[in-house]
Protein backbone atom coordinates (compact mmCIF):
# COMPACT_ATOMS: atom_id res chain seq x y z
CA UNK A 1 0.00 0.00 0.00
CA UNK A 2 1.56 3.17 -1.26
CA UNK A 3 0.72 6.85 0.91
CA UNK A 4 2.07 10.12 1.20
CA UNK A 5 3.94 9.54 4.16
CA UNK A 6 4.69 12.84 6.33
CA UNK A 7 2.75 15.27 3.65
CA UNK A 8 -0.15 13.64 4.65
CA UNK A 9 -2.31 13.89 7.57
CA UNK A 10 -1.16 10.61 8.46
CA UNK A 11 2.49 11.80 9.02
CA UNK A 12 1.12 15.29 10.39
CA UNK A 13 -1.08 14.62 12.99
CA UNK A 14 1.13 12.41 15.23
CA UNK A 15 3.77 14.76 14.54
CA UNK A 16 1.19 17.32 16.25
CA UNK A 17 0.34 15.02 19.16
CA UNK A 18 3.63 14.61 20.04
CA UNK A 19 4.16 18.36 20.25
CA UNK A 20 1.27 18.29 22.39
CA UNK A 21 2.50 15.32 24.67
CA UNK A 22 6.17 16.94 25.24
CA UNK A 23 4.48 20.09 26.13
CA UNK A 24 2.19 18.14 28.63
CA UNK A 25 5.63 17.14 30.23
CA UNK A 26 6.63 20.59 30.43
CA UNK A 27 2.86 21.76 31.30
CA UNK A 28 0.48 19.84 32.14
CA UNK A 29 -2.36 21.61 31.80
CA UNK A 30 -1.54 23.51 28.49
CA UNK A 31 -0.69 20.51 27.26
CA UNK A 32 -4.18 18.39 27.97
CA UNK A 33 -5.61 21.19 26.22
CA UNK A 34 -3.68 21.20 22.70
CA UNK A 35 -3.64 17.13 22.78
CA UNK A 36 -7.52 17.20 22.96
CA UNK A 37 -7.45 20.30 20.70
CA UNK A 38 -5.10 18.17 18.25
CA UNK A 39 -7.38 14.49 19.04
CA UNK A 40 -10.64 17.05 18.24
CA UNK A 41 -8.94 18.20 14.70
CA UNK A 42 -7.70 14.37 13.97
CA UNK A 43 -11.82 13.06 14.74
CA UNK A 44 -13.14 16.12 12.27
CA UNK A 45 -10.49 14.98 9.41
CA UNK A 46 -11.63 11.51 10.03
CA UNK A 47 -15.02 11.95 10.16
CA UNK A 48 -15.12 14.07 7.09
CA UNK A 49 -12.53 11.60 5.24
CA UNK A 50 -14.47 8.63 6.16
CA UNK A 51 -17.35 8.61 8.00
CA UNK A 52 -19.00 11.15 6.26
CA UNK A 53 -18.58 8.89 3.20
CA UNK A 54 -19.74 6.32 5.24
CA UNK A 55 -23.21 7.66 6.76
CA UNK A 56 -24.00 9.51 3.81
CA UNK A 57 -22.36 8.02 0.97
CA UNK A 58 -19.73 9.45 -1.83
CA UNK A 59 -19.71 11.67 -4.54
CA UNK A 60 -18.23 11.52 -6.77
CA UNK A 61 -17.73 7.31 -7.31
CA UNK A 62 -14.53 7.31 -7.79
CA UNK A 63 -13.92 7.71 -4.34
CA UNK A 64 -15.34 4.36 -2.93
CA UNK A 65 -13.51 2.76 -5.78
CA UNK A 66 -9.99 4.62 -4.92
CA UNK A 67 -10.59 3.72 -0.96
CA UNK A 68 -11.48 -0.01 -2.13
CA UNK A 69 -8.63 -0.25 -4.17
CA UNK A 70 -6.28 1.32 -1.77
CA UNK A 71 -7.49 -1.06 1.17
CA UNK A 72 -8.44 -4.26 -0.44
CA UNK A 73 -5.75 -6.25 1.13
CA UNK A 74 -7.08 -5.11 5.16
CA UNK A 75 -9.49 -7.14 6.81
CA UNK A 76 -12.70 -6.24 7.16
CA UNK A 77 -15.74 -6.30 9.14
CA UNK A 78 -18.09 -5.14 6.94
CA UNK A 79 -17.81 -6.06 3.18
CA UNK A 80 -16.73 -3.25 0.60
CA UNK A 81 -19.41 -0.68 -1.29
CA UNK A 82 -19.53 0.71 -4.43
CA UNK A 83 -21.43 3.83 -3.11
CA UNK A 84 -20.18 4.37 0.89
CA UNK A 85 -16.66 4.19 1.91
CA UNK A 86 -16.81 1.19 4.26
CA UNK A 87 -14.11 1.24 7.22
CA UNK A 88 -11.39 -1.60 7.50
CA UNK A 89 -10.79 -2.94 10.74
CA UNK A 90 -7.99 -0.94 10.77
CA UNK A 91 -10.08 2.77 10.45
CA UNK A 92 -12.87 1.52 12.93
CA UNK A 93 -9.89 0.61 15.73
CA UNK A 94 -8.11 4.19 14.99
CA UNK A 95 -11.75 5.80 14.94
CA UNK A 96 -12.52 4.41 18.71
CA UNK A 97 -8.89 5.26 20.05
CA UNK A 98 -9.14 8.47 18.98
CA UNK A 99 -12.48 8.95 20.85
CA UNK A 100 -11.43 7.22 23.79
CA UNK A 101 -8.52 9.62 24.04
CA UNK A 102 -10.99 12.88 23.58
CA UNK A 103 -13.51 11.07 26.11
CA UNK A 104 -10.35 10.70 28.86
CA UNK A 105 -8.35 14.11 27.67
CA UNK A 106 -11.82 15.80 28.48
CA UNK A 107 -11.81 14.52 31.39
CA UNK A 108 -8.58 15.47 32.83
CA UNK A 109 -9.32 18.63 31.12
CA UNK A 110 -12.35 18.94 33.51
CA UNK A 111 -10.91 17.63 36.93
CA UNK A 112 -7.42 19.64 36.89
Amino acid sequence: MKGVGVKSAEGFMPALFTAGALLYLLRPQAGRRVLLAVLLLWLTVQFFCHWYCTLFGASPRRKPAGYNQCFAGTLRLIPQSDTRLIPDLYHIVLHALILLDILMLTACVLCA
